[in-house]
């Protein structure tokens, strides 16, 4: 069956998270949830998910909330992983039919020049961002579109890059994905997601990433990309916080110092639930603001395309 490149890209990394046995233990009690939220599995229910990713998350951890209505720091450190896998499927299963892909971190799946482009240097050392996830916007051109069998590119040493790897019958993806992405490198767009279950305890590390990436220059040796990329040549760069979050939410005040650290993220604040005026957006809202040029048409309008496949071409997404 006929499979563009970005749509490869997008089954690779949900199957990988649920290679993980935290997601595989938690996506059948998910799964209810998510049935119960989305019965029909129309493009309003799938879309308006993103209000409850909190209320999802839970169902496995509710035995372990406190009385306060938060958890141990034993169950948060666990959650994290969880947290982000379950970010990462919702904002792909939004994005299908669309030139966008939402992966975690994976030296297998990330194209050789965002991963360089990202990477921050202190003097010798090289350091990536706690990048949990990393949303990338494909150009509007034919290879993205086109059944992935059929693209014929040269990579940067001026050599085409084989269809299959060498002896093997499976799909050259990261070998192709790395020439693409170095041709149309301009054209691309990085999005960069950190998810957290606790915003107290974690809010001032995206907002210090962010300025690392947004400073024009530093007095120390500090710069950010390597390898002749960076992200000042990207098409477009952001930032994001996306958290669940584990404590209540009247805590969280306008001017609480959690607030205020991660107000001006380049590419927001977000969590788990429905949006609150001065405080954070739902996840769902991410969509729009930041990972909107990966059709023409609007998330809504492309769910609806896709989804009478869900149980199909995206079976994988376990729906």
């Amino acid at each position: 069956m006929s499979q563009n490149i970005v749509e490869k890209l997008r089954e690779e990394a949900v199957i990988n998270l649920f290679n993980a046995q935290g997601v595989r233990n938690a996506w059948p009690i998910w799964k209810n949830k998510i049935d119960s939220l989305a019965p029909s599995k129309s493009a309003s229910q799938i879309f308006d998910l993103g209000d409850c990713l909190k209320d999802i998350f839970y169902t496995t951890n509710e035995s372990k909330v406190r009385t306060d209505g938060t958890r141990s720091q034993s169950e948060i450190s666990g959650g994290g992983a969880n947290w982000e896998a379950l970010v990462c499927w919702y904002l792909n299963l939004c994005c299908i039919g669309r030139r966008t892909v939402v992966i975690k971190h994976s030296k297998n799946l990330l194209p050789e020049p965002i991963s360089n482009a990202i990477t921050v240097n202190y003097g010798t050392f090289v350091s990536n961002t706690e990048s949990d996830l990393i949303a990338i916007t494909f150009p509007d051109k034919a290879e993205y579109s086109m059944d992935k069998d059929e693209i014929s590119i040269l990579d940067e040493n001026g050599e085409k890059v084989k269809i299959k790897h060498t002896g093997k019958m499976k799909y050259n993806l990261k070998e192709m994905l790395n020439a693409l992405v170095a041709r149309d490198f301009s054209e691309i767009e990085i999005h960069i997601i950190q998810c957290k279950t606790n915003w107290n305890d974690n809010a001032q590390i995206p907002m210090l990433w962010d300025m690392i990436y947004f400073a024009d220059k530093f007095k120390t040796n500090i710069t950010v990309g390597r390898e002749g990329y960076a992200i000042s040549n990207a098409r477009l760069f952001s930032y994001a916080f996306a958290t669940v979050p584990t404590v209540k939410i009247d805590k969280f005040k306008r001017n609480s110092v959690a607030v205020l650290r991660v107000s001006n993220l380049s590419g927001g604040n977000y969590w788990g639930i429905k949006s609150v005026s001065g405080i954070a957006s739902s996840i769902k809202e991410m969509l729009g603001r930041n990972l909107a040029t990966g059709a023409v048409e609007s998330h809504k309008t492309t769910l609806n395309a896709e989804l009478p496949n869900l149980s199909t071409t995206y079976g994988y997404f376990g729906l």
